[in-house]
């Protein structure tokens, strides 16, 4: 089995592989999720010859940790470091293009506001960049109605059948985390240089549209997709092939 050594600990990643690749995409998921939900998008964007590298996130999937908890947001832009320099390793001068969701994308953002080296371009969805009801509170437990996430029976199936998902745990870490991004994108925010895709479903109960849509009117490099009907995990919503494409279309106009 594939695992990543960090400083913060072994992690398990996935490599959806196209013969010819043009691109790859390291990316980061959510809470509650795990790398074997992304199997149709992986399969997706090899079609179009870009790779996929995904790493189960601490306290997620086969990587260990706490149920749900990512840790810190450093530790998460670590996992995706390592995916990169793998992808780098096996193909030299590869476009990177950095993708997170939900968590994943306030990882992704904290990145690139920070560095977007070595990053071409990179895809948000279901952002959660104002606060989030029911995380307020760092003493909370997050709990989350399967139904809230996606329409597409596929998904919801894994999420209340598969071991490796969940919709609830302490949310105290994922709080802490996520305040964190939340106290600083109002000033960082507007400095970001690297292309950045919002995909975003219009009826995402978890991160309303509205917070990205007013970002977006007021940053150049971040354009935003909004999904009629799409719910909070749009990659995995009954429009996923939509996404998809969406996705690829953006991939090509930045990277080729």
């Amino acid at each position: 089995m594939p695992f990543l050594e960090t400083d913060a600990g072994r992690a398990y990643y996935r490599h959806w592989a196209a013969p010819d690749p043009r691109a790859a995409v390291i990316f980061l998921h959510g809470f509650g999720e795990h790398t074997g939900l992304y199997h149709r998008y992986g399969f997706a964007l090899n079609a179009a010859g870009v790779d996929l590298w995904a790493v189960d996130q601490f306290g997620h999937g086969l990587t260990p940790g706490d149920r749900g908890d990512f840790t810190t947001l450093e530790a998460s832009i670590g996992l995706a470091d390592r995916l990169a320099e793998l992808a780098e390793a096996e193909r030299s001068g590869i476009p990177l293009v950095a993708q997170g969701h939900s968590f994943g994308a306030v990882a992704t953002l904290w990145k690139l506001l920070a560095d977007p080296a070595p990053y071409r371009a990179a895809v948000i969805s279901g952002a959660p960049l104002v606060p989030v009801p029911g995380l307020v509170d760092a003493n909370s437990t997050f709990e989350i109605a399967p139904s809230q996430l996606s329409a597409d029976p596929f998904y919801l199936d894994a999420m209340e059948n598969d071991p490796l998902a969940f919709v609830d745990a302490d949310g105290g870490p994922l709080a802490r985390e996520l305040d964190r991004g939340w106290d600083s994108f109002g000033a960082t925010l507007p400095t970001l240089a690297a292309p950045t895709l919002a995909v975003h479903g219009v009826n995402d109960p978890i991160a309303p549209v509205g917070a990205v849509r007013a970002y977006a009117e007021q940053i150049e490099s971040l354009s935003i997709v909004e999904i009629p009907g799409g719910g909070h995990d749009i990659l995995n919503d009954v429009t996923h092939r939509e996404v998809a494409a969406t996705v690829l279309d953006f991939i090509g106009q930045h990277v080729g």
